[in-house]
């Protein structure tokens, strides 16, 4: 497919139907025929009842939408693929509350379909490593992190507000306890004039064991790392990797780091423009959906196809399991 990004009537025109929709996930789930997931013989009928197709060699009976993210569903394909759609080409994502104003169904149900999806799209990436150079940084999401701090003594001698440390917030009122933040590791491939595939995990603690599953999970061995000068960070070192540390602070935090602060950056406007926030219990789902997007930033055109087949390559998942 040409990477060249189609517009919305454009896209209702290829898939505006259930038959052009199923059309579609047959080609590219079997693109030199159907293939018996049973016994892999190439040879079947179609059943247009139940529009399913019978192996002609062990009778086993399967449907374009079986074992895939679509397995079992009651949502007609067409609002799938919308859903795709709006997620892949709107810089921002989707949230299930608009989705399901679109679409008119439950939130629930928009809710179940866009989880499945971030689900899907953190399959298709778990084989993506980094790479060359690579900036490495935490990034601290919560309500303390983004509201300054209205506190007097914040404030130095000649009305100069003095640069913020720490994520501090409003303080609590009537002795309610301060709401929590979570840190997030972020690593960027800073390329030359470019940035780079892109990482990210939520972390509990953010220590030696934190930094070197990270790493062992996401980077290629002996990569050079660029780092501010928190300890936890001399792992990478003792694990191969060459590590060049320079402490951050004040003004020029940017400075020192400014690949992945600018990540850091876009992620915080996306959590808190499209969603106002999230959840810390769903968080990882929607860095996954965040990294799938920006990694995949130059390639509009193909974008929702490269999520389609995540979809078609990745086991179903029931609310349950989502909701775990």
């Amino acid at each position: 497919m040409e990477n060249i990004s189609i517009g919305a009537l454009e896209f209702q025109k290829r898939f505006g139907t259930e038959e052009q929709c199923r059309e579609y996930l047959f080609r590219v789930r079997w693109p030199k025929g159907f293939i018996c997931p049973n016994c892999g013989h190439d040879d079947a009928s179609y059943l247009s009842p139940r529009q399913l197709y019978q192996c002609r060699l062990c009778n086993y009976q399967a449907s374009v939408t079986a074992g895939t993210i679509f397995h079992r569903t009651h949502l007609p394909l067409t609002c799938w693929f919308w859903v795709i759609y709006q997620i892949t080409h709107d810089k921002g994502g989707a949230s299930a509350t608009r989705l399901a104003s679109q679409l008119h169904r439950p939130y629930k149900t928009m809710w179940h379909v866009v989880h499945k999806l971030r689900y899907a799209m953190g399959s298709r990436d778990s084989g993506i490593t980094l790479a060359g150079l690579i900036e490495l940084d935490e990034a601290i999401l919560g309500p303390e992190a983004r509201r300054p701090s209205r506190r007097e003594d914040d404030i130095p001698m000649g009305g100069r507000k003095a640069p913020r440390k720490k994520p501090c917030g409003h303080r609590p009122k009537h002795d309610r306890k301060r709401k929590s933040v979570i840190e997030v590791i972020v690593a960027a491939e800073a390329e030359h004039f470019h940035i780079g595939n892109v990482a990210m995990r939520v972390a509990e603690r953010v220590d030696y064991g934190s930094i070197e599953e990270f790493a062992e999970q996401k980077v290629d061995p002996q990569q050079k790392f660029k780092t501010d000068a928190r300890h936890s960070h001399w792992i990478l070192k003792y694990m191969g990797h060459d590590l060049a540390t320079k402490k951050s602070s004040g003004d020029n935090y940017e400075e020192s780091l400014p690949v992945v602060h600018r990540v850091i950056s876009l992620l915080k406007h996306f959590l808190m423009g499209t969603y106002y926030g999230v959840s810390t219990r769903y968080l990882q789902s929607y860095l996954q959906e965040f990294c799938f997007r920006f990694i995949r930033r130059d390639k509009l055109g193909s974008i929702h196809d490269s999520l389609l087949r995540a979809c078609l390559s990745t086991v179903p998942m029931t609310y349950a399991e989502l909701t775990v």
